[in-house]
């Protein structure tokens, strides 16, 4: 399959590193030009799912403004400039939980919303979690650390409590054998 050539762009908002919204004017490759094809560039993004050693899945309660809801959330966020995704994945879960991991076993790299932005996220699997530290996130978010197992997430899953803030939390749970 060709890829469509983009022949215009016109940015209507842009707020470096989190989100910058493009109009652009493309080229089919059977000819036709789509004017106003909207396209969203974010950077990419980490999900951990986290197991203690005995079982528990770390999981924040969190309030989520573009739900308007709270809702359970796996801990994750923006790679750094230049930062592996791995190393990522770790620093997240330390600054979000103050848990660190003792072993991590990456578990697959998915796009999300390809066709509007592509924003590679990176789901990691990470077992024999340990508390060391106080969490330190710096985020807005007011967030409670909950400790569940396999199947109260299951149960919270199908009672609606973790309506899944993102497709890649989803594809974490699939991907780790939920």
């Amino acid at each position: 399959m060709k890829p469509w050539k983009r022949l215009a762009r016109r940015t209507v908002y842009q707020r470096p590193p989190f989100l910058a919204v493009h109009v652009d004017t493309v080229e089919l490759p059977d000819g036709r030009i789509v004017e106003g094809f909207h396209r969203l560039e974010m950077p990419p993004y980490v999900v951990v799912l986290a197991e203690t050693p005995a079982g528990e899945l770390l999981l924040f309660h969190q309030y989520r403004h573009g739900l308007g809801a709270a809702c359970l959330c796996l801990p994750g966020g923006m790679i750094d400039p230049g930062e592996a995704p791995e190393a990522a994945a770790r620093r997240e879960l330390r600054e979000e939980t103050g848990y660190t991991a003792e072993n991590w076993r990456p578990v697959q790299s998915v796009v999300t919303m390809a066709n509007m932005h592509g924003a590679w996220g990176h789901v990691f699997h990470a077992t024999g979690a340990r508390f060391v530290q106080a969490a330190d996130s710096g985020d807005l978010e007011e967030a409670e650390l909950r400790l569940m197992t396999r199947d109260e997430l299951r149960a919270a899953i199908g009672a609606g409590r973790m309506p899944v803030a993102n497709n890649l939390m989803a594809a974490a749970l699939w991907l780790a054998g939920f």
